[in-house]
């Protein structure tokens, strides 16, 4: 998608996800009893999921197929036209085919070498990975809360699996009603900003007030605005990008880049919770600088990513 049609449908298509998130806490909330086999049922629609998955495959194949027919189209009538081809400057109108008989490792060597020759995306892994780090982190917060409070294994899942169908209902009238609106009329800085703004009061909430209801409050405000807002938003950052950067590139920020925040946090949790008894409100005082630092990350980076899209605009008009 380009970077209107993305900042339309984002909403839509995330909302599909969400649907499946309500369906899976009522489902839990239900079966808590089952306890660990819950995964195989998990198991399974992850097996559909992945059939279905080859039904995208194709559709994806033919659509790219068209796109590359219409660049063409427009590069010829430029050239008829007499006028400077201006697609080379443009950030996404590279074609290079993507060689599929390559090993992966290659593959991913190719994703870094991109990540590493681009400010854009480099700075696009810092968001994501201060993003992970305060997510995986408030986490952790959120599981040492809980247990402190609910003593047994059923009443912890069934607790969990109710606090995600109460969030799941309000994320999917906000993507079917809002997502769109917002990305169009406020624009992909303020989606960017609105989830580590959230995260920085969540974590002076949580270390003033560590309560499971300000955990299920927190909780419900931060997935609420990360995925109605900015999560959206995270996706169009990649609407401006050349087709190789797109495929190679962003598997390694989606999955590595992102892991690593997750480990990251981790180990800093641990370190921290060890080191300070225990003390939640203590440790929830470490997470503010990330969180300040996540918030002008996003502010730059929505500032960078609307100026390449309207320099894209202009290559096309």
């Amino acid at each position: 998608m380009d970077n209107e049609s993305g900042s339309r449908l984002f909403g839509f298509i995330g909302a599909g996800a969400t649907f499946g998130q309500l369906f899976g806490s009522l489902f839990a909330t239900a079966m808590a009893w089952v306890g660990p086999y819950l995964l195989l049922f998990a198991a399974v629609l992850m097996e559909f999921a992945a059939q279905t998955s080859k039904r995208i495959n194709k559709d994806v194949s033919v659509s790219s197929e068209e796109m590359v027919s219409l660049r063409k189209t427009k590069v010829d009538d430029q050239d008829e036209m007499n006028e400077p081809d201006s697609s080379s400057s443009s950030p996404i109108v590279s074609t290079s085919n993507l060689d599929s008989t390559k090993p992966r490792f290659w593959a991913l060597l190719d994703g870094f070498s991109l990540i590493w020759a681009s400010s854009y995306l480099l700075v696009v892994s810092l968001f994501l990975f201060l993003g992970a780090i305060t997510s995986s982190f408030f986490y952790f917060q959120k599981v040492t809360v809980i247990a402190s409070t609910v003593t047994t294994p059923t009443e912890r899942r069934r607790l969990f699996a109710q606090i995600n169908s109460f969030i799941a209902v309000f994320i999917l009238a906000g993507q079917l009603t809002l997502t769109g609106r917002i990305l169009t009329v406020a624009g992909v800085t303020v989606a960017l900003c609105s989830a580590p703004f959230i995260s920085f009061l969540n974590t002076i909430t949580i270390a003033v007030w560590p309560t499971y209801f300000s955990v299920a409050l927190s909780e419900t405000i931060r997935k609420v605005v990360t995925y109605v807002v900015t999560r959206p938003g995270r996706e169009l950052l990649f609407t401006v990008v050349s087709q190789d950067e797109k495929y190679k590139a962003k598997v390694c920020i989606d999955v590595l880049v992102q892991r690593f925040g997750d480990a990251t946090a981790a180990g800093m949790y641990k370190l921290l919770y060890s080191n300070l008894n225990g003390k939640t409100t203590h440790i929830s005082l470490y997470a503010m600088p990330i969180s300040i630092l996540w918030i002008f990350t996003g502010f730059h980076l929505g500032r960078r990513q609307t100026q390449l899209a309207k320099s894209q605009n202009l290559s096309f008009s």
